[in-house]
């Protein structure tokens, strides 16, 4: 009698967690807790086997009939089985509607304290052949019998998938090899046979992650070779591969848990393996390659002095015609190069030149590692140059790098890597015959120089070819794009705007990517000065509207790398995943063929130069038709474009914007007015220079201090107002008034001030321009900057005009959140805060709802919880500012902080006004002088459309009378509108700097500021 089975097969189920990952379920819950995906899930039945393909029985006898695998998904753990139910025969069939309520409940006995979850599954069904098979007691049936029946023919798959990836460039589809991953799992007991199978699987998803690019396909290596490990910690090739798949991904994502568990593991291979075993110095390089990253990352000296150990005991076993003697040559040669940079010992620079030698002269020509090994020993050569000034040095390091371009084809991915390297020798080598005085030594160093007196111009060139490579990688071009533009300011004026337009269309591209981790804060603020180069240099040409755009693409795309915020790759895949997807494996692979760092593995059967440049030139021309296609999406048709003027005026609704950039190159202003889309009014700050403002910041800082709202500066403290003056006064006479007599603004006025919104650059950003002013005893009205505007700042015109968004019917009444935290563990009592929210409270009765919470209850939970339904937050606490933006925070209940980065992961729908009564809510970072990334004007990108924040400590007994004035104003409106608290704000200051009893210390009024509309 025959019988229909129905074989569930649920492709691509999505699931979203409702709640945030834990620990790790106890239990039948196979692997890890929480499932963590945007809203992808595969479940995976294992359909009914039969035997020889001849037989099949009833799975009645214990087990179900079939298994789903629930798993989960994040970008650093690859997809994984959380765990997995068994589903009876008559629980599947009939409807998916009548299916669905017990699917669910049989999820959630897979994780019943976890997530709620919402899915969709598609259903199909097939019939299987079936004949009476009596002569079977299927529920006497061993288990060792069923694992074999569901694991047959998984060894050999997966042997034949292994053998392919070692044929060719190889990319294999990521859902087929889960599947294989999870059959593994399920089908097999935990042993040594298991471990093999998964270290397999390993090896062939790190071919595939070669060829495609993906970080999903690392993650699964890296998951697969996890596996093995728990299945069999001691077998060293599993870990040694555990731990060079962790440092492959520590190098693309600059995980610290990555790198720290490479060394462990690599360690432990290292330990495992006796002396005399011929993958003792592959090993020991590996190890050597881990602590030598992660000094990178850390700066840990101990790293590296180990790093350089374990690299000389490889040189030491490996014998001179062993193919991988010259990559271990070059590590070592790289590590002593790193020490010496740290160190300075001449004896590293000198070994590391010697080491560099040797890989060059054990590579034969054609070998497409050579060039890398010339190129570092040019730069190797450059920098003892530096230190030394032996010309013979900078000679051969031209030389050195002239051959590491010849033997790499055009179209390579690491070709403009090298064109850079070579334009920096080049660059010394000329600046170095300009500094020459002595005839006779400029005529010798022309003749040794070979062509000396075309450096300028073959730098140049370099610098162009590499910035123009459309194979190359963005780091590196947008660094050649960066040093063209240099060079071009004195040497080929004409191309200067192409350098900054090359350099400035990458930065979009730098963000999603990804910059490095290591030096990311640097980057940023290389970038930061370009941006404000590029501007100087098209104001120089006149095209203002140019200057404008850059500078806004330029501080957006900066600010959301700061920030974590949402970049337009994200905003793609929403409306188009497959494209994303393409246009980041596309870059991906570009980025990461073109900056190869050392050597992992040595790599026996190395790709030629010639393929590796094919391969390269047909992902750039397939990656510029995915963003022509992406170009015409509705929505998208500037992606990765800057916003055009037509756009950016719109800032500039309801008063003028100035832009006051300041660049090496010229200070200007640059005004947008309302209603003038194409007229920018352009105001050269002639007697102003960068260097006059970052003097004036340094003088002013020693001044503020850099102390807490604990440390509110006493009553009785008297600032030295001479210099605080100076700084006022030179702000007045060298910006502020050129920029009043540009808008023509030029009669103080008593009330019904008009505003203005300010966007400094680079050091500007430390310095009060809204206190700009000259402030003698008996100074006349119409002598400072609040006699004629009211003044907000704003990070960038994009911020600005997201605050003039159409302010759509709120989800909610008023409402404000009051926050007071006096007492903060590890701080001094702050006594002002609980007058201060008194007065708020007072002034709100009868008219909005307070939220309240205090000491103790201002935890982080009630705190955010109250942020999401109050349109009006106010904090009076203490407020810290941190080297890493993102973690400068409001300091809550206890030891909690409060940080920016938590503010901005909020969803803030009622987001209107914020008020943080709380010290350096203004004050950027010095690290990152370009772009003062702080709290006030962090609250603006998560979503508040104004913002009152302080540039620096405020006193105790003016805080509680700033806010009361401030809430008094704002809510003797009906209704009240957050649109009047720069209006507030000014007013407030304004009666708390002419108070009877004289003018108070500049350091009471001046650090009140206001952001956005």
């Amino acid at each position: 009698m025959s019988e229909l089975e129905i074989v569930i097969k649920l492709h691509n189920i999505r699931v979203t967690s409702l709640t945030n990952p834990h620990d790790d379920l106890p239990g039948d819950t196979k692997m890890f807790a929480q499932l963590i995906i945007e809203e992808n899930i595969s479940l995976q039945t294992l359909p009914v086997a039969s035997e020889q393909g001849q037989r099949s029985w009833k799975l009645g006898f214990g087990c179900n009939m079939f298994s789903v695998a629930v798993l989960r998904q994040s970008v650093t753990g690859g997809t994984r089985l959380v765990g997995y139910v068994e589903i009876g025969r008559g629980e599947v069939l009939g409807s998916l509607k009548s299916n669905r309520p017990t699917l669910r409940l049989q999820l959630n006995k897979v994780n019943p304290d976890g997530p709620s979850l919402q899915f969709s599954a598609g259903f199909s069904s097939i019939e299987l052949p079936y004949q009476e098979a009596s002569d079977l007691d299927p529920i006497g049936m061993p288990e060792s019998t069923i694992t074999s029946l569901k694991g047959r023919g998984i060894e050999s798959e997966l042997q034949k998938i292994y053998e392919d990836s070692r044929k060719t460039k190889f990319c294999m589809n990521a859902q087929q090899l889960w599947v294989i991953h999870e059959r593994i799992l399920l089908c097999y007991q935990s042993n040594d046979n298991r471990a093999r199978l998964l270290n397999i699987l390993g090896d062939i998803l790190m071919q595939s992650y070669k060829g495609s690019g993906t970080v999903d396909d690392l993650n699964q290596a890296v998951c697969a070779y996890n596996d093995a490990v728990q299945d069999d910690s001691g077998h060293v090739i599993y870990l040694a591969d555990l731990g060079t798949s962790l440092l492959c991904r520590f190098g693309r994502l600059g995980g610290l848990e990555d790198i720290n568990k490479s060394g462990k593991m690599l360690e432990d291979a290292v330990q495992l393996t006796p002396d005399g075993h011929p993958d003792k110095s592959s090993r020991l390089n590996n190890l050597g390659n881990s602590l030598a990253h992660r000094f990178e990352r850390l700066g840990d000296l101990s790293d590296i002095n180990k790093s350089v150990l374990l690299f000389e005991d490889a040189v030491q076993l490996t014998p001179d015609g062993h193919p991988a003697k010259p990559s271990l040559l070059n590590n070592l040669g790289n590590s002593l190069f790193r020490r010496f940079e740290r160190l300075g010992d001449l004896s590293d620079i000198n070994k590391s030149v010697l080491m560099f030698e040797d890989a060059v002269q054990l590579t034969p020509n054609g070998h497409p590692d050579k060039p890398g090994w010339l190129n570092n020993l040019g730069n190797s050569l450059l920098s003892r140059f530096e230190r030394l000034g032996d010309l013979s040095d900078i000679n051969k390091s031209v030389l050195m790098k002239e051959d590491a371009v010849q033997l790499t084809p055009d179209g390579h991915p690491a070709k403009p890597s090298l064109l850079n390297n070579l334009g920096n020798s080049l660059f010394r080598r000329f600046e170095q015959l300009g500094d020459l005085s002595d005839i006779n030594k400029s005529v010798l160093m022309f003749e040794d120089a070979l062509g000396d007196p075309q450096d300028s111009q073959q730098l140049l060139l370099h610098y162009t070819l590499a910035a123009s490579s459309t194979t190359g990688p963005a780091s590196v071009r947008f660094v050649a794009a960066a040093r063209w533009a240099q060079h071009a300011q004195v040497h080929q004026p004409s191309s200067i705007l192409n350098a900054y337009t090359t350099a400035i269309e990458l930065l979009p591209e730098l963000a999603w990517l990804g910059l490095p981790i290591t030096d990311r804060h640097h980057r940023l603020s290389e970038a930061g000065q370009l941006v404000r180069d590029a501007a100087s240099a098209a104001i120089a040409a006149h095209d203002f509207h140019k200057a404008v755009e850059w500078l806004d693409q330029g501080r957006s795309v900066i600010w959301g790398q700061l920030l974590n915020l949402r970049t337009p790759v994200d905003d793609l895949r929403k409306n188009n995943p497959d494209l994303a997807d393409e246009l980041v494996s596309l870059s991906t692979s570009l980025e990461t063929a073109g900056t190869r760092s050392n050597a992992v593995a040595v790599d026996t059967k190395p790709q030629s130069l010639q393929s590796i440049a094919n391969q390269s030139h047909a992902h750039a021309l397939q990656r510029n038709r995915v963003l022509q296609q992406i170009r015409e999406l509705p929505g998208f048709e500037r992606f990765l474009l800057s916003k055009p003027i037509s756009e950016l005026s719109l800032a500039a609704k309801m008063g003028p914007v100035a832009i006051v950039n300041t660049s090496e190159y010229g200070c200007d202003a640059l005004i947008l007015l309302p209603g003038l889309a194409n007229d920018i009014i352009h105001v050269p700050l002639h007697d102003f220079t960068i260097h006059e403002a970052q003097a004036l910041a340094e003088s002013l800082a020693p001044i503020v201090g850099n102390t807490g709202r604990n440390d509110r500066l006493a009553g009785s403290y008297e600032v030295d107002m001479a210099i605080f003056s100076i700084i006022l006064s030179e702000l007045w006479v060298k910006i502020v008034q050129p920029v009043l007599n540009g808008i023509g603004t030029m009669t103080p006025v008593s009330q019904n001030l008009g505003r203005i919104w300010w966007c400094p650059t680079g050091p500007l950003a430390f310095l009060p321009i809204h206190a700009a002013g000259l402030y003698g005893e008996n100074q006349a009205v119409g002598f400072k900057l609040s006699d004629f505007l009211i003044s907000s700042y704003t990070p960038s015109l994009t911020a600005l005009i997201q605050g003039f968004r159409t302010r759509s019917e709120f989800q909610a009444d008023l409402k404000l959140l009051a926050v007071s935290q006096p007492s903060a563990n590890g701080q001094r009592y702050i006594p002002g805060t609980q007058e201060e929210i008194k007065s708020i409270k007072q002034h709100a009765k009868d008219k909005i709802s307070v939220l309240q919470w205090d000491g103790n209850m201002a935890t982080i939970a009630n705190v955010q919880e109250g942020m999401k339904y109050s349109r009006w937050v106010h904090f009076a606490c203490h407020g810290v500012q941190s080297t890493s933006p993102t973690e400068s925070a409001l300091l809550l209940a206890g030891s909690s902080r409060l940080t920016l980065s938590n503010i901005i992961e909020l969803s803030l729908p009622n987001a209107d006004l914020a008020f943080l009564s709380a010290c350096q809510t203004a004050t950027g970072s010095k690290q990152l002088q370009d772009e003062s990334v702080h709290l006030a004007a962090g609250m603006l990108l998560a979503g508040y459309r104004g913002v009152i924040g302080t540039m620096w400590s405020i006193m105790n007994n003016d805080a509680p009378q700033v806010a009361s004035d401030v809430y008094a104003h704002l809510l003797e409106a009906s209704p009240p509108d957050s649109m009047r608290a720069a209006e507030a704000l000014h007013l407030a200051v304004q009666k708390l700097r002419e108070q009877p009893g004289g003018k108070k210390s500049f350091l009471h009024w001046v650090p009140f500021i206001h952001f956005g509309v």
